[in-house]
């Protein structure tokens, strides 16, 4: 599995967000992990940080669904503005606790969004997010069959 430099995390949940830092720590996934409680605050975060230090810009988002003031989808709807340049960098994976097959095929419609995890976040779905093999929503699909 080959380490990235910037992973990002989306979710209202502080203690969510740091089991999810320190699975992605013991997996090695990215060698810097960033966390935002707030769907509104991680926009302005990561605008900031493409105007000034492109190169830091996340290479992944953990995307969470249900957040107060701004959820998921709405985040999505802003950053799919963002510049080309930055969304090529950039893949989303929706990190949620909903099992809804609406959200699935909702996340699927958007372009960034390259998988859809079912809390919690876990190593082996690190294994297969980081593997040069990495089948847009494969870990979805295997999740769905578990239900």
């Amino acid at each position: 599995m080959k380490t990235i430099k910037h992973a990002f995390l989306v979710d209202d949940d502080a203690v969510i967000n740091m089991i999810n830092t320190r699975v992605i720590k013991i997996g090695k996934l990215a060698t810097k992990v960033s966390a935002v409680t707030d769907a509104k605050e991680a926009l302005a975060q990561l605008d900031a940080l493409w105007l000034s230090s492109p190169e830091e810009f996340p290479e992944i988002i953990f995307l969470d669904i249900n957040m107060p003031d701004m959820d998921g989808w709405e985040f999505l709807s802003v950053l799919k503005n963002f510049p080309d340049e930055a969304l090529a960098k950039c893949k989303v994976v929706m990190l949620t606790s909903s099992i809804d097959l609406f959200d699935i095929k909702k996340a699927r419609s958007y372009k960034i969004v390259q998988d859809y995890i079912i809390k919690p976040l876990q190593l082996r779905m690190l294994d297969t997010l980081g593997s040069p093999k990495h089948a847009p929503f494969s870990i979805s699909q295997l999740q769905v069959k578990e239900i």
